[in-house]
């Protein structure tokens, strides 16, 4: 076992690259360890800043090197023994997509260049980008040589990256026209029959690049850890950068989850959990990494407050993730640092429910990486790499999906994230959620096919599988038999004022608490011919205007249930997540929470109405049920949380011999009833983490 895979890492970068000078080596560690670190992003290298822009070249490099044009204090060889010292692992963390225009110049034909020929200027508004099929992953692997002469303990590439717009350079069209007699065609046109194969060119660059990268530092020392930032839930198409390939390559898999842009309203307060469920998923059972900032995106030298960064850490860590944490020098003495100093503390006392465990989970929710890659409504975030590139406003796959997760963690049940070339796993759940999961291929739909045939249950919206993994629509779709309906060529929207009702006022439970006639409509729809589906839902016929009488019941279904071998199937027949992405809606919110209680076995009940989200993780004979209190103010960022008192906790299918809360430290009073085991939670601040204790009969359950 590899050192990275015995201890949870708590990993603390300071980011004093841009001086150098500014902290001294025994400084650094002594802050780095009071941060509660155990491992360190370590920077050797100095970001320069002159007239012609700024980013790395070769003067700036801080120790030993044959690269270097001008030779520098050997600031790694010093400070190693300060990390050691104070028991810090060091990770040096090399820049390879950021450089300065100077550095440019000397080697013109390592820069990317744009589709219209120029070379790429504006990366972070300063500085240019090299290109790695170009001579430049020479010079990338004999500083990798050089590093690995050091008692290191790991290296983290930052980047590598293809942008939205490169690479067209000498290297990249020779090896792209050995592959296929072609040149690259346009990345912004995804209608050219080559675009694919463009897109997998550079994804398969980038493999290839990582390949060779970790069996130069793997030949020199196995322990040394070596790992890049990967993707979260958006396409790859952009940067190159598939996690599948990714982690072929890497000892760790790290997405950038924990980066809060602009007005944060606008940003899901799960979004580190999110990542951190996904990249677990795709990891291949290698350890993950969320990267979380400090700083207030775009303005990186202004902190988030206390509780936002609290957040940040508990849903990466409850995810079951490790964290990176970054900081400025300016930020270190902080009141904000006191957070990641307590947290930090907390998992170095208590390891076990941070290391090694296993989700409990019965629900899983996908995110469809095929889609996200060749469907016209998906999107592109705002990231460090990435600029906003928006997909049509139909069908949009974020606001889809990031309803379904919201939904689900207001209903307090623990839940996965899978994406679509995980779909042999899907016997660990009892229910899968396909959030307009639009491209997927034959094989997808045979495995979820069988899958449902066994007695396993799927939710789907939209134009789930109405397309194949290349984005060509199918004339139906392609689980039509699952969802016992047929597609019948035609959409419907926008909605903007009219209503859904359902078929009839008999007690049905996936409509359980649901009291009005008539609530809102998702804003686009399909209309659907049942063939074998029962109509829960119906859309009402469309107003001409928002008074244009009472709305009247057509029969357009709108949700469905169909009983497909041994399983069920729902299907929702328009933007489901969608509207509770951007509305909120009871009905919506309660339609998610009785279906998961109808079709999975949930071991977790929380009787609380407060936004509490949960996870619910196992390791041996212990399970762990991690609480965070969301329970704020309306508007973010998040200053305050409103404390919560003796919180009712039922846990179901468990043989549980005691609990205990963790952060309190404290045994909580048992009520035994049939199946169950009823207990209360006395305080709820911010987190909480309950350690059940299960007898012996239960050790081997998943």
């Amino acid at each position: 076992m590899h050192w990275w895979e015995k201890q949870p890492l708590r990993i603390v970068e300071i980011v004093d690259c841009f001086d150098l000078q500014r902290l001294s080596p025994e400084v650094l560690a002594k802050t780095v360890k009071k941060m509660g670190g155990n491992v360190q992003h370590f920077h050797c290298m100095e970001l320069s800043k002159n007239e012609s822009g700024s980013g790395l070249d070769d003067r700036s490099l801080y120790f030993k090197t044959s690269v270097a044009s001008k030779q520098n204090p050997d600031r790694l060889a010093q400070y190693l023994p300060n990390a050691k010292k104070y028991g810090i692992r060091v990770v040096v963390y090399f820049n390879v997509h950021w450089y300065t225009p100077d550095f440019g110049k000397k080697h013109p034909d390592w820069i990317q260049i744009k589709e219209d020929g120029s070379q790429i200027m504006n990366v972070y508004g300063t500085g240019t980008s090299f290109c790695i099929n170009s001579p430049y992953r020479e010079w990338v692997f004999q500083i990798l040589r050089d590093l690995c002469k050091y008692d290191i303990d790991g290296i983290f590439y930052d980047g590598p990256i293809f942008f939205s717009n490169t690479c067209y350079c000498e290297y990249c069209k020779a090896l792209f026209h050995e592959k296929t007699g072609e040149n690259p065609p346009s990345k912004s046109n995804r209608n050219h029959s080559l675009w694919k194969e463009f897109i997998e060119f550079q994804a398969e660059s980038m493999e290839r690049f990582l390949e060779e990268s970790n069996k130069i530092i793997k030949s020199v020392n196995p322990e040394i850890l070596f790992y890049m930032n990967g993707n979260s839930n958006w396409p790859y198409w952009t940067t190159g950068r598939d996690n599948h390939r990714i982690i072929k390559h890497t000892d760790i898999l790290g997405a950038e989850g924990g980066f809060l842009y602009g007005i944060l309203n606008q940003t899901p307060v799960f979004k580190p959990g999110l990542t951190g469920k996904l990249i677990s998923s795709q990891a291949d059972g290698k350890p993950t990494v969320v990267f979380d900032c400090a700083g207030h995106k775009p303005w990186s030298w202004y902190l988030l407050t206390e509780k936002e960064i609290s957040i940040l850490l508990y849903e990466t860590c409850f995810s079951g993730s490790n964290y990176w944490i970054a900081v400025f020098p300016d930020d270190i003495n902080q009141p904000e640092m006191k957070t990641i100093s307590e947290f930090g503390d907390f998992i170095r006392k208590n390891p076990d429910p941070f290391h090694n465990t296993q989700s409990m989970s019965n629900i899983a929710l996908c995110w469809s990486t095929k889609s996200a890659e060749m469907y016209t409504g998906s999107s592109v975030p705002l990231t460090d790499f990435t600029a906003q590139i928006n997909g049509k406003e139909i069908g949009d796959l974020h606001a889809e999906f990031n309803g379904f997760y919201k939904a689900l963690s207001k209903s307090h049940v623990p839940f996965d994230v899978i994406d679509d070339y995980e779909f042999d796993l899907l016997k660990k759940y009892n229910l899968v959620i396909f959030p307009n999961s639009a491209c997927l291929s034959n094989d997808d739909c045979e495995k979820i096919r069988e899958f449902v045939k066994r007695g396993g249950n799927i939710v789907a919206s939209f134009e789930t599988s109405l397309y194949d993994e290349n984005g060509k629509q199918r004339e139906n779709f392609g689980l039509s038999d699952v969802f016992g309906l047929n597609f019948t060529g035609k959409i419907i929207g926008p909605m903007e004022y009219d209503y859904v009702s359902f078929a009839s006022t008999k007690k049905i439970e996936y409509l359980k608490g649901i009291k009005k006639k008539f609530f809102p409509a998702p804003e686009y729809g399909i209309f659907v011919e049942v063939r074998s589906a029962k109509t829960i839902i119906f859309f009402c016929k469309k107003l001409i205007g928002r008074y244009d009488g009472v709305p009247e019941i057509s029969d357009m279904p709108m949700m469905t249930v169909n009983r497909y071998g041994k399983g069920n199937c729902i299907y929702l027949a328009g933007t489901y997540g969608a509207t509770i992405d951007n509305f909120g809606f009871f009905e919506y919110l309660a339609i998610v929470r009785n279906f998961c209680n109808c079709l999975a076995q949930n071991y977790v009940v929380v009787e609380n109405d407060k936004n509490i989200e949960i996870f619910l993780r196992k390791k041996e004979n212990k399970a762990f049920l991690y609480m965070i209190n969301l329970t704020c103010g309306l508007e973010r960022p998040i200053n305050s949380i409103e404390p919560l008192q003796n919180t009712k906790i039922i846990l179901k299918g468990l043989n549980v011999s005691s609990c205990k809360t963790l952060k309190e430290g404290k045994s909580l009073d048992l009520i035994r009833k049939k199946g169950k085991v009823e207990l209360f939670l006395p305080s709820l601040c911010d987190f909480e983490i309950i350690e059940i204790s299960l007898k012996k009969s239960q050790k081997g359950m998943m």
